[in-house]
């Protein structure tokens, strides 16, 4: 079932508008790595400062600023992204997990990078994984989204944890119920997280949300094949030729997935 949702006006499946301040005329904007607000370059820093978000207002700590004094929080920045990701979860059949995601961020709401990927990664792998086995998916994933959707941007340099590893974590620990006191299904949620750094790590290069969740998604399937003897990974295509190395001013010359055509 094609559910993808080309047209930057929004569509009847994605429920979605694009954001009235993005510039539908650039091509690319809709995965622009630059200020939401006025599309100048975002600034990393190694120690927070106060920041109120240009749309909602919020003060807190932020730290990334543009060069202009712009902050944009994480709810704000990930809002249209979030329905998203849920109504295209929840609509399609798919069961092959990246085919799902690689859906989701064609979508103008997806930007190339951003914390609505560390909600994307368990939507897609439950999702993915509930429509293999013909089970109800409703619950587990919103539950994922709900979740995945609470780590912050940024995550992989400052806590040194990406947020896409985490969200294996968080779909493994949605599939087996997890909680602090289940030892076993604990020490599961934390072993995939763990194995899904390690892939993420080993790839090196600067952050990216595409390439961190094409291989955090190929680490879940393979966990969860195991975890449940499914020949689901093994009978997978994980090849990929990137759509957006065009956008990601630091895409990694060695990454697996980079087109430079």
């Amino acid at each position: 079932m094609d559910i993808v949702c080309n047209d930057r006006k929004g569509c009847d499946i994605c429920d979605i508008k694009t954001s009235s301040n993005s510039d539908a005329s650039v091509p690319g904007t809709e995965n622009r790595t630059d200020c939401l607000v006025c599309g100048v370059e975002v600034e990393y820093l190694d120690e927070a400062i106060s920041g109120r978000c240009y749309y909602c207002g919020v003060e807190e700590e932020t730290y990334f600023v543009c060069r202009n004094g712009h902050y944009v929080c994480n709810r704000c920045h990930s809002k249209e992204a979030i329905a998203v990701i849920e109504n295209i979860c929840l609509s399609s059949d798919e069961n092959h997990p990246l085919v799902i995601a690689e859906r989701i961020m064609e979508h103008p709401a997806i930007h190339m990078h951003g914390p609505e990927h560390h909600a994307l990664v368990p939507a897609v792998l439950v999702a993915a994984y509930k429509n293999r086995r013909g089970l109800k998916k409703e619950t587990a994933v919103l539950e994922a989204i709900k979740r995945g959707r609470t780590v912050p941007g940024g995550y992989c340099g400052l806590y040194g944890a990406c947020g896409a590893g985490i969200g294996v974590g968080i779909a493994v620990s949605v599939l087996l119920k997890a909680t602090p006191l289940t030892p076993s299904e604990r020490s599961e949620a934390n072993l995939s997280t763990s194995k899904t750094l390690s892939s993420i790590a080993a790839a090196g290069g600067a952050r990216c949300c595409k390439k961190a969740t094409r291989l955090a998604l190929e680490d879940g399937m393979k966990y969860l094949s195991d975890r449940f003897d499914l020949e689901w990974y093994e009978r997978a295509d994980f090849s990929a030729e990137c759509d957006y190395t065009q956008f990601n001013r630091e895409c990694d010359s060695n990454c697996r997935y980079r087109n430079d055509g």
